[in-house]
């Protein structure tokens, strides 16, 4: 139920941003993705529940709930894997490099909440032609995210203040390592 009504405002936040960005003279919101993938040693996995349990070359763990299970028939423990997370998103231009635009940098559109499901961050680089952005977190964090209609990156810049709200699902892929 959480999640549905989660579901239904965020759709009506996106069907809204638009207006809300033309207003103040940004580029309108725009899809992409974010996309981690790390190796490491399976410590456990489960089959019946489509989860493995990893830990890196720095001894750290980290559990997933495998979404694409083509490759889980293969995973077995102590072996070497490599592990792929994909998250869609939805990016808005919430102020401009000039320091102009609707809402504060810290601050998310209205209606949407910090969570970790959304953030605010900062453009440090964008290509164009790829569509590549690199991002940095008010806490610090960098990460990319792959925008999918080059057409609307068109007019994003580095240091315009960007909210990112990330769907609540994650596609994790394993397999193993080559």
């Amino acid at each position: 139920m959480k999640a549905k009504a989660l579901g239904i405002v965020a759709g009506a936040l996106i069907a809204a941003a638009p207006f809300a960005s033309f207003a103040a003279g940004l580029p309108a919101p725009f899809e992409g993705s974010s996309t981690l993938q790390a190796e490491g040693v399976v410590k456990s996995v489960d089959h019946a529940r489509h989860s493995v349990t990893v830990r890196d070359a720095q001894g750290g763990e980290a559990s997933f709930d495998v979404t694409d299970g083509r490759d889980l028939a293969r995973i077995t423990q102590g072996g070497k894997v490599h592990i792929r997370m994909m998250r869609n998103a939805v990016i808005s231009v919430v102020r401009g490099a000039d320091g102009k635009g609707a809402v504060a940098a810290a601050v998310a559109p209205v209606g949407q909440t910090n969570s970790d499901q959304n953030l605010s961050a900062q453009v440090q680089a964008i290509d164009h032609a790829s569509g590549v952005m690199a991002l940095k977190g008010a806490n610090g964090s960098a990460f990319h995210i792959q925008g999918r209609d080059l057409a609307k990156l068109a007019n994003v810049t580095p240091g315009m203040q960007v909210w990112v709200a990330f769907a609540p699902q994650i596609s994790v892929a394993v397999a193993p390592a080559q």
